[in-house]
């Protein structure tokens, strides 16, 4: 059944009340009404209001009864709502609060907040948030919470409260308050454990730091992937091995990772190894001398066990190596002439022949001795003695080519080995170089004695080998046979 509109049961009622009031009047007749007209009017009134009566219920009183039944229900939902909200704000672990931007009035403080503060509904904020304030804070946001167009905005920050002394991601914002106000509602989450959690990182950061300025050398972190330096040292970037450069241009100037032919990649070794590596590399200095580095890497595995990083600090061992390099010399050469002594001869010697027993050509030993040594030392001195010792090196370093091996076995004996790949030479031609070197040092100026030189050659026989104890003996039992033939002493 379709319902029936306001204005039909308007019009409906409207010729009711006519048809019934004349029928009324009919009915009573004009003589009564003109014998009683108050009661008559009464009565008219009655009828028609008893008439307009449900006209009034539902044109009138039901739409309004409808509009507050609309109304209750609102508000029950409201209370409903806020009661939600607060229970909401409640449950948050954050300290939540509304405060009048011009009289800094808490108007709002949830269960969170009370619990630390109190119940401060009602009070100032700077009192009762803050310690030591004797006004509105100083650090107060609510001029940053409405733009310049007066429009509410949020304003986000980091405090120590001075209450508590723990540290608060605080979000303020401006919003209408019930009354239409503007308010801050501040909302604050505890991150004293995050602050804390970044001081304690801060300060391993500062210690890290710190130990890495107080190493002595070179520091470096190199990402394995990339060959980018990622952390290094002040001593480190003061040679240019600095952030974001690759470690073989930092270090060598180049453009490829470095290789075995020219030094091995302590990278590529960890990468391959797992393992820590040292390696000697040569780097250049500010002057673009060589300088001997002793490269240590350490791998650093990422959480997949991937060696992702290396660490990598340099050790200059130049003043080393120039001290090995002179204890190796000094073990293997004679103070007196820097040829090799005797150590140093065998050593050289014996590896020469195992070659000379796989390539073509001869090899031959002289073994040779000073004549009259010992009367020059009693008749010119012993400093003289030395000279002659210092004129036979260098008369044989002048006779024999840089590739020969000559030595000084000690005293005023010394030993050759000189290898012919040519198969040109002989012990002939041997004996007539070294007698012309000889015959030239004689004829210097100013000579106060002749130099003269015993020796015996021998050759090596491949088709009989022997070691070169056994050649020397050969060649210095030759050499004495001379001497004697010649009558030297």
């Amino acid at each position: 059944m379709e319902k029936t509109s306001p204005l039909k049961i308007f019009a409906i009622l409207t010729l009711l009340i006519g048809l019934i009031e004349q029928g009324l009047m009919y009915f009573l007749g004009s003589d009564l009404v003109s014998l009683h007209p108050f009661l008559m009017g009464m009565l008219d009134s009655f009828l028609l209001i008893l008439i307009l009566f449900p006209f009034l219920y539902l044109l009138g009183y039901r739409p309004f009864a409808k509009n507050i039944d609309k109304l209750s229900q609102a508000k029950e939902r409201a209370e409903e709502a806020h009661d939600r909200l607060l229970s909401v704000l409640d449950s948050i672990d954050a300290i939540i609060y509304v405060a009048d931007m011009q009289t800094y009035d808490l108007l709002f403080v949830n269960r969170y907040t009370r619990q630390i503060f109190g119940d401060i509904t009602g009070k100032l904020c700077w009192q009762t948030l803050q310690v030591g304030q004797s006004g509105p804070c100083a650090f107060c946001t609510n001029a940053r919470l409405v733009n310049a167009a007066g429009e509410p905005q949020m304003y986000r920050w980091e405090f120590q409260n001075t209450v508590n002394g723990r540290w608060y991601d605080i979000r303020d914002r401006a919003i209408r308050w019930i009354d239409g106000r503007l308010v801050r509602m501040e909302i604050a989450m505890d991150i004293t454990s995050r602050k804390n959690s970044e001081e304690q990182i801060k300060q391993q950061n500062i210690f890290l730091h710190n130990v890495l300025e107080s190493l002595p050398y070179p520091f470096y972190v190199v990402n394995t992937d990339s060959y980018e330096i990622e952390l290094s040292n002040s001593i480190a970037q003061q040679l240019g091995i600095r952030k974001g450069r690759k470690c073989y241009a930092a270090t060598h100037e180049a453009t490829v990772p470095c290789h075995a032919e020219q030094h091995h990649c302590p990278l590529n070794l960890v990468k391959k190894l797992r393992e820590p590596v040292i390696e000697e590399h040569v780097h250049e200095d500010e002057e673009g001398n060589a300088k001997f580095v002793e490269i240590h890497g350490y791998p650093i595995a990422d959480e997949k066990g991937r060696i992702s990083r290396m660490i990598e600090y340099q050790i200059n061992i130049t003043e080393r190596k120039k001290t090995e390099e002179t204890l190796r010399r000094i073990s293997v050469t004679d103070e007196m002439t820097s040829l090799y002594n005797r150590r140093g001869f065998l050593m050289l010697a014996e590896k020469q022949i195992k070659i000379a027993d796989r390539m073509p050509g001869e090899l031959f030993v002289l073994y040779a001795d000073c004549d009259k040594l010992k009367w020059i030392n009693d008749t010119l001195g012993h400093r003289t003695g030395d000279q002659l010792i210092m004129e036979t090196a260098g008369v044989l370093q002048d006779t024999f080519r840089q590739a020969d091996i000559i030595g000084r076995l000690g005293g005023d004996e010394f030993v050759v080995v000189m290898v012919d790949e040519s198969g040109k030479e002989s012990v002939n031609t041997v004996k007539e170089r070294l007698a012309r070197a000889i015959v030239k040092r004689n004829e210097l100026p100013d000579r106060t004695y002749v130099l003269s030189i015993s020796y015996g050659i021998v050759s090596y026989d491949k088709s009989n080998p022997c070691t070169m104890e056994q050649l020397l003996s050969k060649a210095d039992h030759l050499m004495y046979k001379v001497k004697k033939e010649q009558g030297g002493k």
